[in-house]
C-alpha cells in the first residue's frame, strides 16, 4: 500500500515568513520609533538633541537606532522581493513535483 505524500507546509512556509519578516523589519521598526516618538511629542531626526523623556527614561537613542534600521529598508526591500521571486519558483516547482507524486500514488 502506498502512502500519499503530503504537501511541504512546512518547509515552504517558515522560509516564507522568514523572508517576509527580513523585508518588512525595518521597515517596522521605523514606523514604529516613528509612533512612539510621534506618541510623546517628539522630534523624529537622528540628531535631535532635545532629550525624549517617557517616565524619567530618555528614549532618543531607542528612536534614533530606529531610524538607522529604517534606512536599512533601502538595501532589505529590494532584496528581499529577490528573495520572494527565488522563494515562488521553489514553490511552484515542488507542487508540481508533489502533484505528480500524488498522481502515482493513487
Amino acid at each position: 500500500m502506498n502512502k500519499r505524500p503530503r504537501y511541504p507546509f512546512v518547509w515552504l512556509g517558515l522560509p516564507l515568513a522568514l523572508i517576509i519578516l527580513f523585508t518588512i523589519g525595518p521597515l517596522v521598526l521605523l514606523l514604529l520609533g516613528g509612533a512612539v516618538a510621534g506618541a510623546l511629542g517628539c522630534n523624529m531626526p537622528i540628531a535631535a538633541t532635545a532629550p525624549c523623556l517617557f517616565m524619567g527614561a530618555d528614549l532618543n537613542e531607542a528612536i534614533a537606532i530606529a531610524v538607522f534600521f529604517g534606512y536599512l529598508a533601502f538595501w532589505t526591500v529590494p532584496t528581499g522581493t529577490t528573495l520572494l521571486g527565488i522563494w515562488l519558483v521553489v514553490a511552484v516547482i515542488v507542487t508540481l513535483i508533489w502533484l505528480l507524486r500524488r498522481r502515482h500514488a493513487a
